[in-house]
């Protein structure tokens, strides 16, 4: 997630900009920086650690899923001191929270990978927390914006490709009346943009924090409304992808 006006650096493909790189999120500072301040044991964050109860669900039964893209700031904000902030998170709304090690990114980014997976509603409130956490200082910061102009804010979200359809929408019918429920910009990044031999799509949501947190839900649910369609990849791995240190 980063901070962006219409007027921002791309993020939808390609390498990311200097400024983008590193994590310029918007969210308030974690309370453990991923390398410099000593990031949460392997076992608070991976998909298969102890605070996450093991493994990835085996194929022929895998829970609704949903994936985050976000900046190594606000991975060290997800996960919290000691993994407290993503436990607190898992408790409250019943959904299961992982994500990717620090050095490990999604390809062609610096972006870290956040998912949640379980019941579509508990992962909805997944979803929404996880906002809510990230951006807990993002309205205040966008009311000092010199001359009363709103800042906006940046999220990414990975969906299966096989969910564009759906979101897109007949002649972008969906999309469109997405956004203008939510009052976000909602795009995805075109085919071209994918990532070669990865079923998986970045899709952005651009616009005030309480026009993202609404997009977010809206995008969560047009993609539940197919169940026959998920994630073929139901981990934060993409080093067979090309995915690690700096998104090579």
């Amino acid at each position: 997630m980063s901070d962006g006006a219409d007027n921002s650096h791309p993020t939808t493909g390609g390498n990311p900009t200097p400024e983008q790189e590193g994590g310029g999120g918007l969210g308030k500072r974690p309370v453990e920086d991923s390398q410099a301040a000593g990031e949460p044991s392997k076992r608070h964050q991976t998909e298969g650690g102890a605070a996450h109860g093991g493994a990835g669900a085996p194929p022929s039964d895998k829970p609704f899923a949903m994936k985050l893209l976000v900046c190594n700031k606000d991975a060290g904000t997800v996960i919290g001191r000691g993994g407290q902030t993503i436990s607190t998170m898992q408790s409250s709304t019943g959904s299961r929270i992982r994500v990717s090690n620090a050095n490990e990114y999604f390809p062609n980014t610096q972006d870290r990978v956040v998912l949640i997976t379980g019941e579509v509603a508990n992962v909805a409130n997944g979803v929404k927390h996880v906002l809510e956490e990230v951006f807990q200082n993002a309205e205040s910061l966008q009311n000092e914006q010199a001359g009363g102009e709103e800042r906006h804010i940046l999220l990414k979200m990975l969906i299966p490709n096989g969910s564009a359809g759906s979101v897109i929408g007949k002649g972008g019918e969906s999309i469109k009346k997405m956004q203008e429920e939510s009052g976000a910009k909602i795009q995805l990044t075109t085919k071209e943009q994918q990532v070669p031999g990865l079923d998986e799509r970045i899709l952005t949501v651009q616009g005030p924090v309480s026009a993202i947190v609404k997009g977010a839900d809206q995008v969560v649910h047009k993609i539940a409304e197919d169940p026959s369609v998920g994630f073929t990849n139901h981990t934060t791995n993409y080093k067979s992808f090309g995915g690690g240190p700096g998104g090579e």
